[in-house]
């Protein structure tokens, strides 16, 4: 996924947050493969997840004491890539 490309969902036009939004990518691809969903790049689904983590870390990047949820829309979507990959949540 093309930096680029994340910074602009993000609507981020500098980059001094260069390197958190590259680690939030790897972080999102992680996160997805931990849940049994392999790269899938060519997948717009699995993109629009990835855009979608990234933007949540990006938002929530502050430390605090509220705890950060996955919505329910990105949950589904998760669901459904690691179905259409064969693994079974």
């Amino acid at each position: 996924m093309n930096l680029q490309y994340v910074k602009h969902y993000l609507r981020v036009d500098y980059d001094e947050d260069d390197l958190l939004i590259t680690g939030f990518i790897a972080g999102a691809k992680e996160y997805l493969r931990g849940a049994g969903v392999p790269d899938q790049q060519d997948n717009e689904l699995y993109n629009i997840v990835v855009l979608m983590l990234v933007a949540l870390f990006y938002e929530n990047r502050e430390v605090t004491d509220k705890d950060i949820k996955i919505p329910t829309v990105i949950q589904n979507f998760i669901v459904q890539l690691s179905v259409q990959s064969g693994v079974t949540p």
